[in-house]
């Protein structure tokens, strides 16, 4: 069963403006930098208090 040229370009640029659609209202890339950014900042967090346990447990040996 083969499709028209027409029906394939037809759902080409539909699905190019849904992907265009996606990405202008939910930008990925963006998103992700976001997530890199906290877990970054987690982290640093993290060790800081890692940091000042094992200073206190030291303090008291």
């Amino acid at each position: 069963m083969r499709v028209s040229s027409g029906r394939r370009l037809l759902l080409a640029a539909l699905f190019a403006l849904a992907a265009g659609v996606l990405v202008h209202f939910y930008n990925p890339v963006d998103h992700i930098r976001a997530d890199l950014h906290a877990d970054a900042g987690g982290l640093k967090l993290s060790l800081e208090i890692a940091a000042h346990a094992v200073e206190r447990v030291c303090e008291k040996a």
